[in-house]
Formats: structure tokens, sequence, C-alpha cells
């Protein structure tokens, strides 16, 4: 079997320009229960969907094996701890969102040559490489949907009319009139409506 190596640093993804039409702003804005959609609410669907377009084939490289590998060199003395440290300092480091926002900081305060970093950073590394041992495999087009799907149902959350309730059936048909607007094909939500559910349950609330 092929030893695992920490992921490359990713190239930045380009998000292209995206504008709802006029007709698909006004059929989100009815699943949200208001005649018009608000400019900000737009502006911040576009962005989103630009964001997830750019980044819906995932990071081939940020895998389960690989963030373990990056993990590992963190979690020693040895001769890659330095460059295990400016990896993970890096935004663009490769390794999963739960991995990165959890050790990023500690990794900055190691550079910043702040007292007791060193200890805490290897120690977050070890509690996390012993939660990803324990965790299925992931593919990384999935998880670039599944935060799509999180930041849906907190603008459905956030922008529903007040005679909406604020069920996973209700973010669902929200959701599925983004996904027609912005050309994402997802037709087994249609068959299988309770797949979609899961995803907007994903919570992105501490992002």
């Amino acid at each position: 079997m092929t030893r695992p190596y920490p992921p490359p640093l990713l190239s930045s993804p380009t998000v292209g320009p995206f504008d709802l039409a006029a007709p698909d702003r006004l059929r989100v804005a009815r699943t949200l229960g208001l005649t018009a959609l608000p400019a900000a609410v737009a502006d911040g669907l576009n962005h989103a969907i630009g964001c997830y377009k750019a980044t819906e084939a995932g990071s081939r490289d940020t895998t389960k094996g690989a963030v373990l590998a990056a993990l590992g060199e963190l979690s020693n003395n040895g001769r890659s701890f330095e460059a295990a440290v400016a990896r993970m300092a890096d935004d663009r480091c490769g390794v999963d969102e739960v991995t990165l926002f959890r050790l990023q900081p500690l990794a900055r305060a190691v550079q910043a040559g702040a007292q007791g970093a060193r200890y805490l950073l290897r120690t977050a590394a070890q509690e996390r490489a012993v939660e990803l041992r324990n965790h299925p495999r992931i593919d990384p087009a999935t998880e670039a949907f599944r935060l799509f799907c999180g930041i849906l149902r907190l603008v459905f959350d956030g922008t529903a009319a007040p005679q909406v309730d604020r069920t996973m059936r209700n973010c669902r048909l929200f959701a599925m009139e983004v996904f027609s607007a912005a050309g994402v094909e997802r037709d087994d939500f249609v068959a299988h409506p309770e797949r979609l559910e899961a995803y907007l349950a994903t919570d992105v609330s501490a992002l």
C-alpha cells in the first residue's frame, strides 16, 4: 500500500460571477414567502452559488490518509515539524475544514513564538488524528455540496417570511429552487427528498 503524504498546497479557486435571473429571483422569493427577493439576499445567494461552482469538484488530495499524514508530522518532534507548522498556518494547506479551523490558530501561534503553543498544537493534532481514524472515508466533492446546503439552510432560516414554517420540507423546496436557478443538477432528490434534507441539516453556524 502506498504511504500517504500530507496534501500539497491548494491553488486558490477562481470564483466566477453569478447573477440570478429575474424570473429565478421571483421563484426563489416565493419559496421564502416573499413577493420579491431582497437585494442583499440575492447578492448573498449569487456569491454562495459562485463559490460552490468554483469548488464543487472538491480537492482530490484532501483525503483522510493525507490529513492523517499531516497530523502525524505535527504530532512529533521530527525534522518535518517546522514544515508541517508552516503548511497548517497556510489557508491553502489542503486539510479538511474542521482540522483547519481547529489547528491553524495554534500553528500560527507557534510561528509567533507563543509560550506553550507547540505543546497545544501537538496535543490538538493527536486528538484530531484519533477522531479521523474512526471517521469513515469522505468524498471531497460531497463535502463541498454539504457546505453549500448548510449555507442555504442559514439563508432560509434567516430570510423566510414569518408565516413560513422553518420546516425541513420548506427549506428543501427553497434549496431545490436555488439548484434549478443555479444549474445544479440533483435529480435524485426528487425521488429521495430525505437525502437533501440530510444535507440541509449540516450545521455551518460556526464557520
